[in-house]
């Protein structure tokens, strides 16, 4: 039994490593079981991991540096009257830029699970936020963010459901908030209510109707979306990232490495 953990141990650290060749910095593996007890907000289409994987064993977080604002680009189609951003809509057409990115090269990956003998199944429609935080990634933040250490919010999720059994990491207990209120305060339609996100109900703790991010699916979104969201054509637009770049952790690494993308490499 200890020479299988051992072995599980080695393969979850030549993952880890492969994970990073596809862009992946952050890698953490959390209890498929565990993660399916926690609840999530109505009208997401977020299922448990059993339900993209009937024998889910593990789920294999995966988080990757978002740093240029056009990685959150999105186009969409209007929904008809009466529908619900974000909720099943047959016909209607979602395109998200880091949603794009991530799954294309969390599937990349997973071909290296699949090539061991493991089964996976790549989404972002398990509880990703959840899950990073589970797996030791980072801390869920007052705006509901995932905050990591390093990276701040900056970062985006995707996550490998698999039937590999591999060492769970322990959940990120540091609390990166504090007494601050920023992403709060900055939020310029006032969805976020005051206090931490941990034991608000999921679905209470950002104003759904309020946010500026779903707006963007609607015929007529409202003047919060107008003002705020960059706009690139009639349907396209980037995301609003007030709350986000509101937060002060990790911004210095990630300016950071705005700056050094941006400049042109030495020799």
């Amino acid at each position: 039994m200890v020479g299988g953990l051992q072995v599980h141990e080695e393969l979850k650290d030549q993952w880890r490593a492969i994970a990073v060749e596809h862009g992946f910095e952050l890698f953490g593996v959390v209890d498929a079981a565990e993660l399916a007890k926690v609840p999530f907000p109505p009208n997401r289409c977020l299922d448990t991991p059993q339900g993209f994987l009937a024998d889910a064993r593990s789920v294999i977080v995966l988080g990757m540096h978002i740093w240029d604002p056009l990685q959150n680009a999105v186009v969409t189609s209007v929904l008809p009257d009466g529908r619900i951003p974000f909720d099943d809509v047959p016909g209607s057409q979602y395109y998200n830029m880091y949603y794009e990115i991530v799954e294309a090269r969390a599937h990349r990956f997973a071909e290296t699970v699949r090539e061991a003998g493991f089964k996976t199944a790549v989404t972002h429609f398990v509880h990703a936020k959840v899950a990073a935080h589970l797996a030791g990634l980072g801390w869920i933040g007052k705006q509901t963010l995932v905050i990591n250490p390093t990276l701040g919010p900056h970062v985006r999720w995707g996550c490998v459901v698999t039937d590999a059994v591999l060492p769970y990491d322990k959940p990120f207990t540091e609390d990166l908030c504090g007494d601050c209120e920023l992403c709060i305060k900055s939020c310029p339609v006032g969805a976020i209510a005051p206090g931490y996100a941990q034991g608000v109900e999921p679905g209470k703790k950002v104003d759904f109707w309020k946010c500026i991010v779903p707006q963007e699916m609607l015929a007529e979104p409202s003047q919060g979306w107008v003002k705020h969201a960059a706009h690139y054509s009639p349907r396209g637009s980037h995301e609003c990232l007030i709350c986000l770049d509101a937060c002060p952790v990790g911004r210095e690494e990630h300016e950071r490495r705005v700056k050094e993308y941006s400049t042109k490499p030495a020799g």
